[in-house]
Formats: structure tokens, sequence, C-alpha cells
């Protein structure tokens, strides 16, 4: 598969998800709604190995590559499904935005990577500025909401750092081999946090957040994830998440159009802010560098 498509099919799905996670979380219990996508993607990830031939790695390494990814499908899916109580989907997009700043930050921690720079850092002052106008907005958003933010941003933590540790492993492992083993790893934290917080259901999902649910399992959970970890293999994670500039902008139209929710002047202004900000991040140095070259050839 050619790495362009991969990430097209990323920017889709990270589009999509907020509003089918604020769909199939409202309509049923978050843990239960969390776990149903990934059992469907597990359930239909494992003969999709056996068909290609793939067969699933459990050496060391292989495990905490599987841990790793975990960590963003567990953690970072099920904080932002708890999230959906208090927030519209395109504030959680737009939260999701500030993972390629997080990401760069657990690679310089992590993979030792090179020290952020004056433009970079300013970057990270404008987004995070810019986050505090979004949020601000009363009228955008529902009492309580900052429950819901902070929440969120614990989820977009768990994401960022996740994508750094699987990079840090380099296990080496097929795309669906680190999905499905991804998946296997969060069942039992889902299964234990659906029984623990959510209890046992008394009802199934009606119609709009079951079909949520299963267009999350399959598309957000298998195909998702398998389209995110080829790019993350051949792409550094803070480019992968690239993509959060571009997704908050359909997310929104989606959530307004499909949802009635409403988006403020303000939160648009906070997103201008955030997205200045995470392109002074990620191409800062890139434009220093270039500066400085063409100075150097004008002399």
């Amino acid at each position: 598969m050619p790495v362009l498509v991969a990430y097209c099919v990323v920017l889709m799905v990270w589009s999509t998800t907020p509003l089918a996670i604020s769909w199939s979380a409202s309509g049923w219990l978050p843990a239960w709604s969390a776990m149903g996508r990934m059992l469907i993607a597990a359930c239909i990830g494992y003969p999709l190995l056996r068909m290609l031939g793939l067969k699933m790695d459990f050496g060391r390494v292989a495990i905490r590559s599987y841990v790793a990814a975990a960590l963003g499908i567990w953690g970072g899916m099920y904080f932002a499904y708890i999230a959906a109580g208090w927030l519209p989907s395109g504030i959680m997009s737009l939260l999701f935005g500030l993972a390629p700043l997080l990401s760069g930050l657990y690679a310089r921690w992590w993979l030792k990577s090179a020290p952020l720079d004056k433009l970079q850092w300013l970057g990270f002052a404008l987004a995070l500025g810019g986050l505090a106008i979004a949020v601000s907005d009363s009228l955008a958003l529902p009492p309580g909401s900052w429950k819901g933010v902070v929440t969120m941003l614990l989820a977009v933590n768990c994401f960022a750092a996740s994508g750094v540790l699987v990079q840090r492993e380099r296990a080496g492992l097929h795309p669906l081999v680190q999905t499905e083993g991804a998946l296997l790893v969060s069942l039992p934290l889902y299964l234990l946090a659906a029984l623990l917080v959510d209890g046992v259901p008394q009802a199934w999902p009606t119609q709009r957040p079951l079909g949520a649910i299963v267009y999350l399992g399959i598309f957000g959970s298998l195909i998702g994830y398998l389209c995110y970890y080829f790019v993350l293999a051949r792409l550094s994670a803070s480019t992968v998440a690239l993509a959060t500039l571009i997704t908050p902008i359909f997310a929104m139209s989606l959530g307004a159009a499909l949802n009635g929710e409403i988006v403020s002047s303000r939160v648009l202004a906070g997103a201008l802010f955030i997205v200045v900000g995470l392109c002074a991040y990620l191409f800062g140095p890139q434009w220093r560098a270039r500066l400085r070259g063409g100075a150097v050839t004008r002399s």
C-alpha cells in the first residue's frame, strides 16, 4: 500500500472518529461502547491475519511494542469516550491537534531527538493560547466542560506517548500484527474498566449508537490503526501527527452539520491560533534553515 493512500485513510478516519465517538458514547455506556469497537476490530483482524499468512509474534520486543501501542488504543480512546460526555466532537478533534506538540516533547525525551528551538517553543505557546481561547467560549461548550477538557488532554497525552514508544521499540512488526497485538492487550483493560466504572449494561444500544460502534470497529480501530502503524513505521511520529492540522476542520464541519454543534467565532479564532502554532512548531526549523541558506546565497 502506498504511504500516501494510507495517510489519506488516516485523515478520513481521524476526521470522522470524534463524531462517531460522540454518537456511540451518548447512546450507550462509554466503556462498553469503546470495548465493542475494539472487539469487532480484533475479531475481524485475526482471520485476516490467517488469510494473509501472517503469524502473531510473542517475542519480548513484540510484546513491549503491543503494550506501547495499547497505551494509545486503550488510554487514548477510553478517555476520549469519557470526554465525549462533556465536549462537542469538534472541540475533541481540536484538542487532539495538540498531539504533534506532545509527540515532539516525548520524542525529545525518549528518542533523544534534537532539542526544540525558539520557533518551536513559540509555536507551542501559540497552540496552547489558541486552546485556551477555544475552550473559554461558554456558548460553544456545555456546563462542566472543563472536566471533558482535562480528560481529553489525558487522552491526547496517551496517544502521543504511545506513538513515540512504538517507534522506540523498533519491533519491525507487520502493521496488522502490531494492530492485532495492541487490540488483544487493550481488550482486558476495557473489560475491567467497563465492569468497574459502567457496570453491566441493561440494554443494547439503539440504531445510531450501534452503527457508530460498528463503523469505529471496522474503520476507526482496524483499518485506521492498520494505516496509522503502516505510516508510523515509515514517517516520524510528529509527521504522522501532522494530520491533526487538517482533521479538526473536517471534524468541526461534520459536528455542526450532522450533530447541531455550535462553532463560534471564538472557537474558530482558537483553532486558527492552534494551526499557526503547529505550523511554527513543525516547520519552524525548516523555515529558519531556508532563510539562512537564502541569506548566505545572496551574500
